[in-house]
């Protein structure tokens, strides 16, 4: 047998291996349990224009999650008289996770929904995609202070997690800012040699 026929009947022999492990993953996906997914944590936050509480604003908040579900899932809210809103924690059960070779994407928006402010209509509060089925901590500290005013341009956060040495980073499009939070990412783009 010559050297380009063993490594030929090699690779056979592995994608056979790769193609029987898949198939028994998802024969046998039908028997896994469901598992917790957290798709969106709870939200509080304000919502000003030019500084001035907005009353009664609508907002709407949805989620896609990529490969599961087929389009955006959507809950709403309105503004009490001082421009406040919240939205409870979404978590659902899904197979998703258990299966072979999944990944698991949640795109996440909350945006104003309202037709009385038609200059301001689905404007991003909140805009991302999450990995993995948990919360991410960076997430969860800006989403309970969603302080935003209408007034305010969109802009890119970008979140750089210290844990893996910069190499993983967050990106959110907002007009909501957090100047304390915004302060820890630049001494961490300093850090990294960015600035």
């Amino acid at each position: 047998m010559t050297k380009v026929n063993l490594m030929i009947g090699l690779i056979l022999a592995l994608c056979l291996l790769l193609i029987t492990k898949y198939t028994e993953s998802a024969m046998f996906g039908l028997f896994e349990k469901a598992v917790d997914v957290e798709v969106f944590p709870a939200v509080s936050g304000r919502v000003t224009l030019h500084g001035k509480p907005l009353a009664g604003l609508k907002l709407r908040r949805g989620y896609l999650y990529v490969s599961v579900t087929e389009e955006g899932v959507w809950d709403k809210t309105v503004t009490d008289e001082s421009g406040q809103f919240s939205f409870p924690e979404i978590k659902i059960q899904s197979k998703h996770p258990t299966h072979a070779f999944s990944t698991n994407i949640i795109q996440q928006v909350i945006q104003v929904h309202d037709d009385k402010y038609p200059e301001y209509n689905e404007i991003y509060l909140w805009s991302t995609n999450s990995t993995g089925i948990k919360h991410n901590k960076f997430f969860i500290q800006r989403l309970s202070q969603l302080n935003c005013d209408l007034s305010d341009e969109v802009i890119y956060h970008q979140i750089i997690d210290e844990q893996y040495k910069g190499a993983i980073r967050f990106e959110i499009d907002s007009i909501c800012r957090w100047p304390s939070l915004e302060a820890l990412e630049i001494k961490k783009r300093e850090k990294y040699g960015e600035l």
